[in-house]
């Protein structure tokens, strides 16, 4: 690129640089509260599992293929949680002083 067509970028980023740090803290966020919805729902399985096991004892392949879904459901979500809070951990580690400074300027 050239200096000019930079130069131009930097002045539109410069202009929108508030709403530019806060959408990109608000994206940063939003991983944390998938990963923990992720991790509720890999409970709320869980308790489904523990629940389908205790009431209904499984006694056929039927039984014991819905609990073993269940639990493989379970560790999926689990999975995407632990995938989801480190990219959290991650972004937010890369963009902590940018945030910080937004912070202060405000």
């Amino acid at each position: 690129m050239e200096v000019k067509e930079l130069s131009e970028i930097y002045d539109v980023l410069a202009g929108d640089a508030k709403q530019i740090v806060g959408d990109l803290e608000g994206g940063v966020r939003m991983w944390r509260e998938a990963a923990g919805a992720n991790a509720a729902v890999a409970g709320f399985v869980l308790i489904l599992a523990l629940t389908t096991y205790h009431f209904s004892a499984p006694g056929g392949i039927e039984g014991v293929a819905i609990i073993a879904a269940e639990l493989v459901l379970a560790a999926v979500e689990l999975g995407l949680a632990a995938a989801g809070f480190r990219k959290y951990f991650r972004l937010r580690r890369g963009y902590e002083r940018l945030f910080e400074r937004a912070k202060k300027l405000e």
